[in-house]
């Protein structure tokens, strides 16, 4: 037996999609063993020291995932909630840290047949538009976290694997992958990416956009969480849509009164207050396609575009970028499960990851 064989016996093979709102973790031969919001509760700072009280990490921690997202805007004045994670792009180094050693934690007690001795190798999802310092970054934060290698590849081309495309072939694919916090579009040949670029538009600025049209139409203040919900259940950015035109009830605080004030809003409303986002997305899309090398763009007329990451479910955005690029779109199926299969496949193929990793792996 290699060594190398003997180590993958005694150490877990980890994949991670390291999204700006949802963490997902994925272990040989367990499959997808964790789904939570990528979010942090833990004491406030001091802003005058930029430290804490106590200054060890893992007492100032309150809760990670689902607990913390539960706490977001109703956390007592000394404790803060926040999101590591900005746009894709680590913003509070020590807060990922402290993330990602958490879920290690938890990965470290699930009972395998043989022993854990030695530390994991871990597969993580990187946004393809983000610079070397960046990279340096994620490399760290998981190297401090107790990892022995860490393998980086770009989240587009794990989403391409993850829903069943030949990525290794010198076919070409155009992938748009729109997140929580950025949107990225790209066009990946033979394991890699040809031609990309991203943006911070996504699916957080699409729910400021929906808080901030209920404040100044109606003067009600509502939450990213309650914008979000808004959003999932009547957005629609079909015209005129041939299903039954839905209606929700909104409850926020009324602004002249200060008291609470519950209104009805329609799709027709919705499109309105993000339409202007989504057509910035859409102009996306076609400046990679001018981009894109002739030789490729006879295989994206074969294959079209597919859409993955949670932001895709929206209605009507394949539609529109249809009749944009006149080119065939789709929605993967599960799409915001598409990166961490991706991570799965990797880590189940080994021969599938030599390929990749030569090409793609930082």
């Amino acid at each position: 037996m290699k060594i190398g064989d003997l180590i993958s016996h005694f150490s877990w093979d980890v994949g991670v999609d390291l999204g700006s709102n949802n963490t997902l973790i994925y272990l040989k031969e367990r499959g997808i063993v964790a789904d939570e919001p990528t979010m942090m509760a833990r004491l406030k700072r001091k802003r005058w020291t930029g430290l804490s009280a106590p200054k060890t990490n893992q007492l100032t921690a309150i809760a990670y995932g689902f607990r913390a997202k539960e706490m977001l805007n109703r956390e007592p004045r000394q404790i803060e909630v926040i999101s590591p994670l900005k746009n894709g792009i680590i913003s509070d180094l020590e807060a990922i840290e402290s993330m990602i050693s958490y879920h290690l934690r938890m990965v470290y007690e699930i009972p395998s047949k043989y022993p854990k001795i030695f530390k994991p190798r871990v597969i993580v999802g990187v946004p393809g538009s983000i610079n070397d310092v960046q990279k340096r970054a994620v490399r760290a934060s998981f190297l401090s976290a107790g990892v022995r290698e860490v393998i980086m590849i770009e989240e587009s081309v794990l989403a391409a694997i993850g829903v069943g495309l030949p990525v290794e072939r010198t076919s070409g694919l155009a992938i748009v992958d729109v997140g929580g916090g950025k949107t990225e579009v790209n066009v990946i040949s033979m394991g890699g990416v040809v031609v990309g670029k991203g943006s911070k538009i996504a699916g957080n600025s699409l729910d400021n956009n929906i808080a901030n049209y209920i404040k100044m139409k109606y003067g009600i203040l509502i939450g990213q969480n309650s914008a979000e919900k808004i959003k999932i259940e009547v957005g629609n950015l079909l015209e005129n849509s041939e299903e039954t035109k839905k209606v929700t009830l909104v409850r926020g605080r009324d602004l002249e009164t200060g008291l609470p004030k519950s209104i009805k809003i329609g799709e027709s409303e919705i499109r309105e207050a993000i339409i202007m986002e989504v057509r910035k997305i859409v102009r996306l899309v076609s400046e990679v396609l001018d981009e894109t090398p002739p030789e490729l763009m006879n295989d994206i007329l074969k294959r079209g575009i597919l859409l993955v990451g949670n932001g895709s479910k929206i209605k009507g955005l394949d539609r529109l970028i249809e009749a944009e690029t006149k080119i065939s779109t789709r929605i993967a199926d599960d799409p915001g499960m598409s990166v961490i299969k991706g991570c799965g496949e990797l880590i189940e193929n080994q021969n599938l990851l030599k390929t990749i990793k030569l090409i793609s792996a930082y």
